[in-house]
């Protein structure tokens, strides 16, 4: 089942400790609901004994899956955006960017020649996807100005949240981006005709920005760039605001930033790293980080620098970080790339700006859209060209716990399940994994010991647990899930009712 053989551990020491008690950590109930418990860090984890965590780069497909061949999208698409399954459908929606150099590729007779457009398009596979003629915005074409297009906003880094919780169903599609130099937020009812909130814009600045919602607390969070010093350079950092209404949102907080490890491989002046943006994703016991992280090798004078090219060149590498809060943010190490580039001059072979705001999840695998360049951030156009490209793992596939064949114990946090179903993710095909549960203050629950347990001894991404006398799960309290598997790497728990 794994895509992709490559994997490289994490070799800090208390990752590869033969023995991890993990008490500093304060002890709190962890709703299992539509979320899973990922294993990418110990943020569900009470205690570990004999595994070590490995972080997977995923698989890329050779070329991308969709590039600019519309007069509105000039030469250049950018999934800085958001792709989704429509709820009950085998449809996938995605909301993303371009950069048309055309007078009348704009929505608005006011807004300038050069701007960025939002488009939309969709698909059946996730691979092949149609852009429809909406008739929304005014824009040119090979026949002149028409609104057969796919424009439905002129946000650039359009972030689009479907919101669960929202009670107007007007308002339950939210979208965040860039607009005339500042960050805006707008809603629909269908994620195609967009309104502007009363109060505009909400955030100050204008450049890249993510959207998510913290399972929890219910608030929005706003991944967004900003300028800071750090270590004696201005670099593009990552900020972060919050809010419950989204539209009265929390003073912007510096959240993640190059650290030193990130400068360890500059000898020249002027060399540096910077973070370009992150999309951050949540799960059942905190959130995954993809920070994606600009080497700048090469700082142009204005002199040398060419119209619509950067003055800062170099690669920018895709990598993944950890946070309970999503605030504090826990780095991998070694620093490696989770999504590959090609080799040099491929579609993707240059640099990848950045992924889209929220991963895809299949009934196999989980996808990730990323913006590919065939060069440095800084290439010319031509042969500079900008396409959106495809990712994927396993399901949840981004980080395992592997035991060997001495064996390994891992025992969850308190688990609110939300029905009376446990699943787990798993590649015990080499090997067995079996489940007890405990109640909240580790004592063992009658019926459901590792000795109860049906093993799993397959390769599974929703492998529903049994035990022999105990058909139902007991739901009316928090319990701890205590996992013991040898020759095994798990990726994941969830709380769903799947039919074998």
């Amino acid at each position: 089942m794994m895509l992709n053989p490559l994997s490289l551990r994490w070799l800090a020491p208390a990752a590869i400790a033969a023995t991890a008690a993990l008490t500093a950590a304060p002890e709190r109930s962890i709703t299992l609901d539509r979320l899973p418990l990922l294993f990418a860090d110990d943020s569900g984890v009470a205690s570990r004994d004999g595994v070590v965590r490995t972080f997977h780069p995923g698989t890329t497909l050779p070329g991308p899956v969709l590039t600019a061949d519309r007069p509105w999208e000039g030469n250049r698409v950018y999934i800085f955006g958001s792709v989704m399954r429509t709820p009950g459908s085998d449809l996938f929606r995605m909301w993303y960017s371009s950069h048309p150099v055309l007078e009348h590729a704009r929505p608005s007779a006011s807004a300038p020649a050069f701007h960025s457009l939002t488009l939309y398009a969709t698909s059946t596979d996730g691979i092949s996807w149609v852009k429809p003629p909406l008739g929304l915005v005014s824009a040119a074409s090979a026949s002149g100005v028409s609104t057969a297009n796919n424009i439905v906003s002129d946000f650039d880094s359009p972030s689009v949240l479907l919101d669960a919780t929202e009670a107007d169903p007007a308002r339950r599609y939210k979208m965040l981006g860039a607009l005339h130099g500042a960050y805006a937020a707008a809603y629909s009812a269908d994620g195609l005709r967009w309104k502007m909130y009363p109060h505009n814009p909400v955030l100050q600045y204008s450049d890249t920005i993510t959207l998510t919602q913290d399972p929890v607390s219910r608030r929005y969070l706003a991944y967004h760039k900003r300028p800071a010093v750090v270590r004696g350079f201005p670099r593009r950092v990552v900020w972060l605001a919050t809010s419950a209404d989204f539209q009265n949102w929390s003073q912007p907080e510096l959240v993640f930033a190059p650290d030193a490890e990130d400068d360890a491989w500059t000898s020249r002046p002027g060399e540096r790293a910077e973070i370009y943006n992150m999309s951050v994703v949540p799960s059942a016991s905190g959130f995954i980080g993809f920070p994606a992280v600009l080497r700048v090798m090469k700082v142009r004078t204005a002199a040398e620098t060419l119209p619509g090219q950067s003055s800062l060149d170099g690669p920018v590498d895709i990598q993944i970080a950890t946070s309970e809060d999503g605030r504090a943010w826990r780095r991998s190490w070694p620093r490696i790339s989770m999504i590959p580039r090609g080799a040099p001059g491929t579609f993707d072979g240059g640099a990848l700006l950045g992924v889209a705001s929220q991963p895809v999840d299949t009934a196999e695998l989980t996808w990730i859209y990323y913006t590919a360049i065939n060069t440095g951030h800084g290439g010319t156009m031509p042969p500079k060209r900008t396409t959106i490209g495809r990712a994927e793992w396993r399901l949840h596939g981004f980080v395992s716990l592997d035991a060997g064949p001495m064996g390994a114990e891992v025992e969850t946090r308190p688990l609110r399940l939300s029905g009376g179903v446990l699943s787990v993710n798993a590649d015990a095909s080499r090997g067995e994994l079996r489940v007890a549960l405990l109640e909240a203050d580790g004592s063992p629950v009658s019926g459901y010991t590792v000795e109860d347990c049906e093993p799993l001894r397959t390769d599974q991404v929703r492998f529903q647990l049994r035990w022999k006398s105990s058909p139902h799960l007991p739901i009316n309290r928090p319990l701890r899930a205590k996992i013991e598997m040898t020759n095994t790497s798990l990726y994941s728990l969830s709380a769903e009712a799947i039919a074998r």
